[in-house]
């Protein structure tokens, strides 16, 4: 009977020890899974950290090569009275070293093209525009009735392609367009013309005169009929021209002088920087007054 007792005992006490670390295994399973949980929540806070940080110095540095290019564009104001492609505001910033990573910039004359919004004011505009597509193997014919409706405030319809009403989902602007991307909304306008046409166009917000000293050749192969770009890219290579007249009897041109200028009011300024594998491009526009002031009329600024 006693040895019977004892066997049971030792049985109760084996099952109880099994219990015992079978609970103590349980508490180190859930220890370590609430410490796993930690340590990983610990981690992505302290990544997440590091990447708002990067962030903001990464606009930061944006906007520091947005301040540059208007510094350099009321320095150049200053020491010049036109503005050509020696000039410093044309000279790229190469991948410059900063913390963390790198920066480049660069800025564009937008009066190097043809401002479209002058487009309902200006036959000469409107003819240039006209010639440009069909340098560029561009229709115009299907889209350029319904750009003119788009920017004219007006109600009336220019015939035959023309369009002063809602479309499917939004409405005739009838003012100009704030942005070139605009004019992706203009009926029988698509992707591939407006690919073709955006190295040479813009949209700015006050009629302007094209810049000879920055235009491509493309631009200026729409200003007249049987022009040769050859001779103008030599011509100007030898330096820039010093006024309109220059630019006309250099080159021995007879369409009118009328839309051109050696100076610039509106730059865009692009820039990149990288961050670790975190880039961030902005793009901006500038206003720059007769006196060297300048003011940013747009800007995008966003993540890579």
């Amino acid at each position: 009977m006693c040895c019977k007792l004892s066997s049971k005992r030792l049985n109760t006490l084996s099952t109880q020890k099994g219990i015992v670390l079978l609970a103590a295994i349980l508490v180190v399973v859930v220890a370590t899974a609430i410490i796993v949980s930690i340590t990983h929540s610990e981690a992505f806070s302290i990544r997440k950290t590091a990447r708002i940080q990067a962030s903001d110095r990464a606009n930061l540095y944006a906007l520091a090569l947005e301040d540059w290019a208007r510094l350099i564009l009321l320095d150049d104001s200053t020491n010049s009275t036109g503005d050509n492609l020696e000039e410093d505001w044309a000279t790229p910033i190469p991948g410059l070293p900063i913390e963390g990573g790198f920066l480049t910039g660069y800025m564009i004359d937008e009066q190097a093209k043809i401002n479209i919004n002058d487009i309902p004011a200006s036959a000469e505009t409107l003819n240039r525009f006209m010639r440009l597509c069909d340098n560029l193997g561009i229709d115009h014919t299907l889209f350029i009735d319904a750009l003119i409706d788009w920017i004219d405030a007006n109600p009336d319809i220019t015939y035959p392609n023309g369009h002063e009403y809602s479309y499917e989902t939004y409405r005739v602007a009838n003012r100009p367009l704030s942005d070139i991307s605009e004019l992706m909304l203009i009926k029988n306008m698509d992707r591939d013309k407006y690919q073709k046409l955006r190295p040479y166009i813009s949209a700015l917000p006050a009629p302007t005169n094209i810049n000879v000293n920055t235009m491509s050749k493309e631009v200026f192969l729409s200003l007249g009929n049987g022009l040769d770009d050859d001779a103008f890219a030599n011509e100007r290579d030898l330096g820039a021209f010093s006024d309109t007249n220059d630019f006309i009897t250099r080159l021995q041109l007879t369409i009118p002088n009328v839309g051109f200028s050696v100076s610039t009011d509106y730059f865009y300024a692009h820039g990149t920087v990288v961050q670790g594998d975190l880039s961030v491009n902005f793009n901006t526009l500038i206003h720059r007054a007769s006196n060297g002031s300048t003011t940013i009329l747009n800007r995008s600024l966003g993540r890579v």
